[in-house]
């Protein structure tokens, strides 16, 4: 994203209201929202025991309930400022809130321990303290 300085970019800055698999590759990495929804899906799969044990379908999950949790937090905003700039429909809110609970309740609301090899400890408590070196 090295571009001249003041230069726009022609990633988006918000997710799009249909689901589309690389909708997070396809925003500006820059701007807040794509940056918390990284860190969501990276928090999600997380506490599911991490990206590299999760099924393609258990991942396919996590990437739509990352961006459905989004549509329902615009949704939310739109309500919160009266539905000035465009007003709210009921029913879409309430099945998206539906839908998210449906996704949750597929992928699980406990935490699973990571598996972590004795290796893989030392290389990140070595990464740690190199980073704080410098």
């Amino acid at each position: 994203m090295s571009g001249k300085q003041g230069q726009r970019s022609v990633k988006a800055i918000e997710i799009t209201q249909s689901y589309d698999e690389n909708f997070m590759a396809s925003m500006d990495g820059r701007t807040l929202v794509a940056r918390e929804l990284r860190d969501r899906l990276h928090a999600l799969s997380a506490d599911l025991g991490g990206w590299s044990s999760l099924s393609y379908q258990e991942r396919s999950l996590c990437r739509r309930l990352i961006h459905l949790e989004r549509l329902v937090e615009q949704k939310e905003l739109r309500l919160a400022t009266g539905g000035r700039f465009r007003p709210m429909d009921e029913n879409v809110y309430f099945n998206s809130i539906n839908a998210l609970s449906g996704l949750l309740s597929k992928i699980g609301l406990k935490r699973r321990v990571k598996i972590l090899a004795l290796g893989d400890y030392l290389q990140s408590k070595t990464s740690e303290s190199t980073k704080g070196k410098a």
